[in-house]
């Protein structure tokens, strides 16, 4: 099991403010896993972002916490993998062919 840690890739918002310092996703192989690591690194459960639901079951295969590049760089030094975008939609997507969803 492990816990990645990848830019975002785009700005983050809250509200009507964009947000320009670089922001960071964390998620796991499983969402426990995820919901142990944040507690690990101090995160409110309530930080949890569900993503969108996709597919006839809608299930969510984009599940994670957004964290500062502090937070991010604490995450790696607790044992989060380093990932790309790129390596993190290969994830989602095998997520979603093991839901059979694709």
């Amino acid at each position: 099991m492990t816990v990645y840690a990848y830019k975002m890739g785009h700005q983050a918002r809250f509200g009507t403010r964009t947000i320009s310092d670089p922001w960071f996703n964390l998620t796991a192989d499983t969402q426990d896993e995820l919901y142990e690591f944040a507690a690990r690194l101090g995160l409110p459960r309530q930080g949890f972002q569900p993503g969108s639901l996709v597919g006839p079951q809608q299930v969510s295969v984009s599940w994670h916490y957004t964290v500062t590049a502090g937070e991010r760089d604490r995450a790696i030094e607790l044992g989060a993998q380093a990932v790309t975008q790129k390596e993190v939609t290969k994830i989602e997507q095998q997520r979603a062919a093991e839901l059979g969803i694709i």
